[in-house]
């Protein structure tokens, strides 16, 4: 028998080019080491929110030295401990800075923070000696702030399946965690990457070192919107929106529309390892089996007695500000950019966009968690 040649996607000699071997041999050899990189890794958490609070909490309990970047008014109560309640019950201690001078060093930089925040956030990590840079905010401008901040060459791709809902300073509640998926800018895997998607996992969050990781931040992006937009307009959860015989369809034209954009763009849509959504299948086919596998997402959330409430509606609930312009502002202006019509999704957006307007106008009222 011949010796094989190096794997193309990650240098493994006598390996083949199998992209599925490529992840299983990456994966296990990634967890093998996984106890040794995790007690010499340092990673700082850029923003102290809901999803910021969950990956630092699970990192720190499974070994990893956080850091979490904050804002002022925040730092007594985080540097009384971090908790995370609903899918995982844990607590961790963890070091809290006002600055990249202060955090020192970081093997990974995640960003966290709100869009709205992203330039104060990278102002304050200005002096950080950071090895790799990613965001795991919503959107596909992060990756070019963070490239104009840190270096292209520092940045990662990323993208998560991850839903988490805010308490209170350092107490978040985890509500969803199906994926994160991290990835090269410029295609194909490294072993930065394959050594931070082992981390995740060891620390609870499911997580792939995905070859085409623009792709999946477009899939993400418009996997987020339909569900945002009706869950947050009806101030409906999402298994509510999932088994409404009104919002549901609602869903789907959004859904057909948005992701309409990549597609004129030349992107392929494939749902990526661990998708909660068949956003892929559900394209290719009638609506009925987009609605029927949007059913099921609810009657599971539902038999779980998981409520799952999107960060859009979770604004629109406190009467603040939504992401809506960084995020469906940014879908709109490609489609606008590549000729594609997406009407619903546009109605959708400023129908939010108006909702904001008269928040500063009306006090908020109660959220419900």
């Amino acid at each position: 028998m011949g010796v094989l040649p190096d794997c193309p996607n990650c240098g493994d000699g006598n390996a083949g080019g199998s992209i599925v071997d490529c992840n299983k041999r990456t994966v296990a050899r990634q967890e093998r080491r996984a106890h040794g990189i995790l007690q010499g890794m340092r990673v700082v958490i850029a923003g102290a929110g809901a999803l910021g609070t969950c990956y630092a909490v699970l990192l720190a309990r499974a070994g990893v030295e956080v850091c979490v970047l904050a804002k002022p008014g925040r730092i007594e109560a985080l540097r009384g401990g971090l908790r995370v309640s609903g899918l995982v019950d844990a607590s961790a201690q963890v070091e809290v800075v006002l600055s990249g001078r202060d955090a020192e060093r970081a093997d990974y930089v995640f960003l966290v923070t709100k869009t709205a925040d992203t330039a104060a956030a990278l102002r304050a990590l200005e002096a950080i000696d950071a090895g790799s840079v990613l965001s795991l905010q919503n959107g596909l401008a992060k990756d070019d702030a963070l490239a104009a901040a840190f270096g292209r060459e520092r940045v990662i791709g990323a993208a998560c399946a991850v839903g988490a809902a805010f308490i209170e300073p350092g107490h978040a509640r985890l509500t969803m965690n199906a994926a994160t998926w991290v990835g090269e800018l410029d295609r194909g895997s490294s072993e930065r990457v394959a050594r931070l998607a082992a981390v995740l996992r060891a620390a609870g969050f499911p997580a792939w070192s995905v070859p085409n990781i623009r792709a999946v931040e477009w899939y993400k992006l418009c996997a987020l919107l339909p569900g945002a937009f009706v869950t947050a307009l009806s101030r409906r959860s999402y298994d509510e929106m999932a088994l409404h015989p009104d919002l549901a369809p609602l869903f789907v034209q959004l859904m057909r529309e948005v992701f309409a954009v990549p597609q004129a763009a030349g992107v392929t849509i494939a749902d990526p390892p661990g998708s909660p959504w068949r956003f892929a299948e559900w394209l290719a086919a009638h609506d009925e089996v987009a609605l029927a596998g949007l059913r099921t997402i609810g009657e599971r959330q539902r038999a779980a007695g998981e409520k799952v409430r999107p960060s859009m509606l979770q604004d629109v609930l406190a009467g603040r500000k939504t992401e809506a312009e960084d995020v469906a502002g940014e879908l709109v202006r490609h489609a606008h950019r590549l000729g594609v019509a997406i009407p619903a999704t546009e109605t959708c957006y400023r129908l939010i966009r108006g909702l904001e307007d008269g928040f500063a106008q009306t006090p908020p009222g109660p959220v419900a968690h």
